[in-house]
């Protein structure tokens, strides 16, 4: 790309953007000490006196040594809002597991009236999915990432820290639809803590939204840079963000033709 083009684009910066609605179904952030799951929509599901709880600094910590309980979130969704085939979505986690004493406890479980459900419980370095009879690993003692993209509640795709790292396909099942997370039933001892749990639907191909926040702005020129340069590292930082968002002249291609009707519409 020439010095003249990187200009160009880099100088949109000095210019204003474009908002669109938040893409999240249903959410929990922990961006304060009163921000509790249950302050947020969320129903608090555990056997008394359920487990000891810390919200600080937006990290919120379960610690079921003593008692070995369970005590976990969930929301249910009306109907309306529960994918269907080709609806994309994604759920999204950040968690770091201190430790278990038995295989594993912390989990998250997506469902849908459809009885199409998935999920996992996480060990200190590792992931199992009873339903697929698969274990994935990960460093331990760290905070990972983690996203589910999926599309209609079929198949899926795992990423962690941003890598994929396994393609599964949902059970079927007959539940109500709802998202769940925290400490599993199964009442193992174990301490581990969450940032935040996210829910909702990948926007639809919406041209110059290239990181799919749902915003066409500043943020995305370097997400619109990297689209051109390397489309494989831009998905992988991306998952679930289609490509051709980044086809701003809409020819079936990401190219340097792109780039002026990228700065045109972040100018407009």
């Amino acid at each position: 790309m020439s010095r003249v083009t990187l200009a160009a684009v880099f100088g949109a910066l000095l210019l204003g953007g474009i908002g669109k609605a938040d893409t999240y179904w249903i959410a929990w952030e922990g961006n304060d000490p009163n921000d509790w799951p249950e302050n947020s929509g969320w129903t608090r599901c555990y056997r008394a006196p359920g487990a000891n709880r810390t919200l600080e600094n937006g990290v919120l910590t379960y610690d079921s040594n003593d008692p070995q309980i369970y005590d976990y979130y969930e929301r249910f969704r009306p109907q309306a809002l529960d994918p269907t085939p080709g609806t994309v979505f994604f759920l999204e986690w950040r968690l770091l597991v201190q430790s278990v004493t038995e295989w594993t406890d912390p989990g998250v479980s997506l469902q849908s009236d459809e009885a199409w459900s998935l999920g996992f419980t996480f060990g200190v370095d590792f992931i199992d999915s009873a339903h697929e009879y698969v274990t994935i690993p990960f460093a331990p003692g760290l905070p990972h990432s983690y996203a589910i993209i999926s599309a209609g509640m079929r198949s899926y795709k795992l990423y962690i820290d941003g890598a994929l790292a396994w393609e599964g396909w949902f059970a079927k099942r007959f539940v109500t639809s709802r998202v769940a997370w925290g400490d599993s039933v199964q009442g193992v001892a174990s301490v581990h803590q969450w940032d935040y749990v996210r829910f909702g639907v990948v926007p639809a191909t919406e041209t110059g939204d290239i990181n799919c926040d749902g915003t066409v702005n500043f943020a995305d020129i370097n997400p619109f840079v990297q689209a051109l340069t390397d489309p494989g590292g831009h998905q992988a930082a991306y998952p679930g963000c289609p490509p051709e968002n980044a086809d701003l002249n809409a020819d079936g291609s990401v190219d340097f033709q792109d780039i002026n009707p990228f700065v045109q519409l972040l100018t407009s």
